[in-house]
């Protein structure tokens, strides 16, 4: 495995790992943006392809000291420049998905398919609940109360599968604990797409694989549902029994659904 340090335009320095051989991929984080997220299915995927995760700017070690606007697809394909990657499948969890879709919409021709776990759209009308869950992320945020942000997002019932085993509990628990918090601290700095994604789903048209827990909350639901209706050359695994994080709660079945889709597409 390499480890890079890849810098934007910007300044940015990105914490990069390069494994395995072949044609890429690449995989994204949500919410955390710490790439030790793919730990779970990490050894699997890179001796089938050359793989490529990084931590998120102002995540992990990609340390951000900018206050400048931003878009994280442009530091997705900052990174693919460097290591001269033209096309490559994005995979991509909850926000990681939000960013794939991002990316295969801002840089048409660069992403061959998409795998996203739980994916969100941008410009999505979340339900009241979730707009006063995240309401109090971000507020806590900007009062510098870190540990009260990471208390609350620990016990969101977005990860309330999750927490059922202890294993996972503790493992995602860890996670949280070193979390930044960056994911509200520049809720306002990333640029919004110039239309809700639900505007422009017809406009992709590679291979689509879309992973989700049937525990799930519902605005993730739907969201899944109309990216099913929407998008033309896709496929649907819906794990029973799962919630939001299908890559930690149920890593065997997500290896198995993605490398049959590389195979198969």
């Amino acid at each position: 495995m390499v480890r890079k340090r890849i810098t934007t335009e910007s300044g940015v320095e990105l914490a990069v790992e390069v494994a395995g051989v072949g044609s890429s991929l690449v995989l994204i984080a949500g919410a955390g943006g710490n790439c030790s997220t793919w730990d779970p299915v990490w050894p699997h995927l890179h001796s089938v392809r050359r793989s490529v995760r990084y931590d998120l700017r102002g995540c992990g070690a990609s340390e951000d000291r900018t206050t400048e606007a931003f878009r994280h697809a442009d530091d997705l394909a900052v990174i693919l420049d460097h290591l001269g990657i033209a096309r490559t499948t994005v995979v991509g969890v909850s926000m990681g998905g939000r960013i794939a879709l991002d990316f295969a919409l801002d840089h048409p021709g660069r992403a061959d398919q998409l795998i996203l776990i739980s994916p969100n759209l941008a410009g999505w009308d979340w339900s009241t609940d979730w707009q006063r869950r995240w309401q109090q992320l971000t507020t806590a945020a900007r009062d510098g109360l870190l540990d009260r942000v990471r208390d609350l997002w620990w016990r969101h019932p977005l990860f309330a599968t999750a927490r059922r085993d202890p294993a996972i509990s503790a493992r995602l628990r860890a996670e949280i604990a070193v979390d930044d918090c960056r994911a509200w601290l520049d809720a306002d700095r990333e640029t919004s797409p110039r239309q809700p994604h639900v505007e422009r789903l017809t406009e992709l048209t590679m291979p689509l694989l879309l992973i989700t827990g049937r525990d799930d909350l519902d605005d993730f639901r739907v969201m899944a549902d109309i990216i099913e209706a929407m998008v033309a050359d896709m496929r649907r695994v819906d794990l029973p029994g799962t919630g939001h994080l299908a890559h930690l709660e149920r890593p065997a079945e997500t290896v198995r659904a993605i490398t049959a889709f590389l195979t198969e597409s």
